[in-house]
């Protein structure tokens, strides 16, 4: 009976200290030589990283082989995603600009917008995931940014809901890049004057805005808003209702 090798003939080494693979080709065997760049890749402990695969790479001049991180592979699509809220926190103190004082969003004051809680992942075992850095203080202190790993393009959204958004109220959200200081829109929006709603205006809205920015690796961002105008120019406070916090979202395109 013939057996997965019985069609193989003896071969002759190339030479001493070469390694051969021998294998099928056109119905007749052949010897493949096995360079030491492949037995390197495959063997030098460097390169024994956990969850790597071999990868053939032909791109350049000839192929060379090479263990890589199956998220580096190409044609394999990377997922780098930060989701982020704001949260009230203790008796508010995460909404007001003071022990004792009104909002922390001033009306006609231009501020960071304080995302304290986060979660998010990453299928890039090389490049990492989306760094979130709230600073953990309390009232007019408080701040937060978030550092975009890789270069590319990432889509950047944002859910704003407040309330006391009195009629004409104007709300301007921005994405700042502080490494080159530079802006994009997310947000522009003009209160519309609604009869029979609290306080003769249009008080309570839930505002998204979704834009695309190009970043450089570990680029800073933060999110700004501006509240201004407005019956009485009020100062408007963020939701605390569970499901409708203010809301950021991060996710890496290309």
């Amino acid at each position: 009976m013939a057996t997965k090798f019985s069609q193989f003939n003896n071969v002759v080494p190339e030479g001493t200290g070469l390694t051969d693979l021998v294998g099928l080709q056109g119905g007749a065997n052949v010897i493949f030589p096995i360079d030491g760049d492949f037995l390197d890749a495959v063997t030098d402990a460097p390169n024994q990283v956990a969850n790597d695969v071999l990868y053939i790479d032909g791109s350049g001049a000839s192929n060379v082989a090479a263990l890589i991180n199956p998220s580096q592979l190409p044609g394999v699509p990377i997922r780098t995603v930060l989701y982020a809220t704001w949260q009230p926190g203790n008796n508010s103190d995460n909404y007001r600009n003071g022990a004792g004082q009104g909002s922390l969003i001033i009306n006609g004051v231009q501020r960071n917008v304080p995302f304290n809680t986060a979660t998010g992942f990453t299928t890039d075992n090389v490049g990492g995931g989306i760094t979130f850095n709230y600073n953990g203080q309390t009232f007019a202190a408080q701040n937060t940014v978030f550092n975009l790993p890789k270069d590319g393009l990432y889509k950047i959204t944002v859910n704003i809901n407040l309330f006391d958004q009195n009629e004409g109220m104007q709300i301007t959200t921005v994405a700042k890049n502080n490494t080159t200081n530079t802006t994009t829109g997310l947000i522009y929006d003009v209160g519309v004057f609604q009869t029979g709603s609290v306080a003769g205006g249009q008080n309570l809205r839930v505002l998204s805005g979704t834009n695309v920015v190009t970043a450089s690796a570990n680029d800073e961002f933060e999110i700004q808003i501006l509240c201004s105008g407005g019956t009485n120019n009020p100062n408007p406070f963020p939701s605390t209702n569970g499901n409708q916090v203010c809301s950021l979202l991060v996710e890496f395109i290309n």
